[in-house]
């Protein structure tokens, strides 16, 4: 699921979500392993991806679990920033 934006299935990117939408479903991604990147690609936001909401998690369950490249769509990569756009596992603890 994704908070704190929209997907757009068409373009494949952010959008705004919206009025009264929390969380949107994410189409299945595919990860494939690849070498590292030295730069970060303009229209890319590092997405960050949680298991649970509580995105602080505890010690013993951390929360955070990997950085996921999405297209920005109109929209900087900062907007979603501070809009706090993440990735989310799962809705409930």
């Amino acid at each position: 699921h994704l908070e704190g934006a929209g997907w757009d299935p068409e373009a494949c990117c952010l959008q705004e979500p919206n009025p009264m939408e929390l969380a949107v479903p994410m189409p299945v991604i595919q990860f494939r392993p690849t070498e590292a990147k030295r730069k970060a690609a303009r229209g890319v936001y590092a997405c960050p991806c949680y298991y649970y909401p509580v995105r602080t998690g505890t010690r013993e369950r951390p929360s955070y679990m990997i950085t996921v490249d999405l297209k920005s769509g109109k929209a900087e990569a900062d907007h979603w920033v501070k809009r706090g756009t993440a990735l989310q596992l799962s809705l409930a603890i």
